[in-house]
């Protein structure tokens, strides 16, 4: 088996750009860089232009370039300025470009040029602690970093990051809830490399504080109680906001298993993980009526909705259902979602059975507790779902009631029919949508969705089988 080292050294060759990359991916930037500083002019506003982002600072991945340009005004000019003529600007400077207008706190442009992406993002010139939105740090993060990465270390950020890919961890959307390159980035600074990083993460515990300015050194409790996260990470360029606010524990915590599974047994398949083989449609319907539990997918149009506050809306919805089917009775072992992120969006559920016995046994007070016994007796003998009793078993009064709900396909089906879920705690955006088309589906009916919705196939893929794809099976 390979050192680690060996492994990194191998990987590195395919993700570090070359020449010929880099000259093409700069010259792009450049030339809308150009357009967009003679626009302004010609517009008679004042106004920065800086190329932002890992291509600023050297830490892209070959084949992965973000061009991210920022644009950066007084802050005497309104946010309304960004909407009413920064995003015509924008357009006008990558014309020729595919584009679509995009909003975080405020709106900007993302563009496709021969698969590079390029963003034009507005933000204000102000000084440390006097922001105005959240991409005004963007500057002071790219001057941070330039100004303490080495070219050793530009290489070992480029490792941090593809296996931070590779393991599915990468990305501070909501989507993924992982960690941004901004975050690698630190990493790398703070412990003084890619393995060494690994090794860092192997000890850290739930309020782990990584802090590489030593603004809170010593006084690392109060970073605890300032933050109240599992991962704090404290941005050097604003002491006051954590890094790693993005980053779920689940997240993290695979981040940690993928570290201690490399360092044992050190594969480029942490990089660089194969494809899962495409099934068929009878092989998916083989696959999921051969696991013995019940898969249920809610299926909706969620036409309109950025990608972050889609995918806060599926978390919300997603718990909110999950505790409405354990309210009932049903044992949920796990649940996902998968969306376009345009048009579609599916929730999936698994059970440890979609059906229940349709009597529950209701275990009521001990006989002596008589305050509890009247309200026990009373409710039950009110009851009209009542099949048998109430009687006494053991010590305790008991009865047995006639489910409302044994079936979850039409448990579910009734709740969303009824404001679209709103009143069992659907996210209410995506009530909107439910209460305009939904439909649930179980088992083999999953297959249609297949047919339907491109990417779907592949995620269910993935979701059946589960495991990590760079966990080893000879361990």
């Amino acid at each position: 088996m390979p050192s680690p080292e060996e492994v990194c050294r191998r990987v590195l060759e395919r993700i570090t750009p070359g020449q010929a990359e880099r000259e093409r991916v700069l010259a792009l930037a450049e030339g809308i860089m150009a357009r967009l500083r003679s626009l302004l002019a010609e517009e008679g506003l004042e106004a920065d232009v800086r190329l932002e982002g890992s291509l600023a600072k050297d830490t892209w991945l070959s084949g992965e370039a973000d061009v991210d340009i920022f644009v950066r005004f007084r802050p005497d000019v309104p946010k309304r300025f960004f909407k009413e003529r920064f995003l015509a600007l924008a357009r006008r400077a990558a014309e020729g470009l595919k584009q679509v207008e995009r909003y975080a706190e405020h709106p900007y442009l993302e563009c496709l040029a021969d698969r590079v992406r390029v963003n034009i993002v507005p933000c204000y010139a102000v000084r440390p602690g006097e922001w105005l939105s959240a991409t005004d740090r963007t500057p002071y993060h790219t001057d941070f970093v330039r100004s303490h990465l080495d070219e050793r270390l530009k290489g070992e950020v480029r490792l941090l990051k593809k296996f931070m890919k590779g393991i599915g961890t990468y990305g501070a959307e909501l989507r993924v809830g992982g960690f941004s390159g901004y975050l690698c980035e630190l990493l790398v600074l703070y412990y003084g490399g890619f393995l060494e990083a690994l090794r860092g993460a192997l000890k850290w515990r739930k309020g782990i504080v990584v802090d590489i300015s030593g603004y809170y050194g010593g006084r690392e409790d109060e970073a605890r109680e300032l933050f109240r996260h599992h991962l704090i990470v404290v941005d050097p360029v604003d002491p006051g906001r954590n890094t790693a606010a993005s980053v779920s524990l689940e997240k993290m915590c695979l981040f940690m298993a993928a570290a201690r599974e490399f360092l044992a047994r050190p594969r480029e398949v942490f990089f660089f993980p194969p494809e899962l083989p495409v099934k068929s449609d009878a092989e998916l319907a083989e696959q999921i009526a051969s696991r013995g539990t019940s898969l249920l997918a809610i299926r909706t149009r969620v036409a309109g909705l950025p990608p972050d506050v889609l995918w806060g809306q599926v978390r919300r919805t997603l718990r909110a259902l999950r505790g409405t089917l354990k309210n009932e009775g049903f044992r949920v072992l796990r649940m996902g979602a998968w969306s376009d992120e345009v048009e579609e969006c599916v929730l999936i559920f698994e059970l440890e059975s979609s059906r229940l016995p349709p009597v529950v046994k209701h275990v009521g007070p001990p006989v002596w507790v008589e305050e509890h016994v009247e309200r026990f007796l009373a409710k039950q003998m009110a009851n009209p779902a009542l099949v048998c009793g109430p009687y006494i078993e053991g010590d305790r009064w008991v009865a047995l009631v006639r489910r409302r709900w044994p079936d979850a396909k039409e448990l579910l089906r009734a709740r969303l029919s009824e404001g679209g879920g709103r009143q069992v705690g659907v996210a209410p955006l995506l009530a909107q949508r439910v209460q305009e088309y939904f439909q649930v589906l179980e088992g083999a009916e999953l297959i249609s969705l297949c047919r339907e919705l491109e990417g779907f196939r592949e995620w269910l893929v993935e979701f059946l089988v589960g495991r990590p794809r760079w966990l080893a099976p000879a361990r």
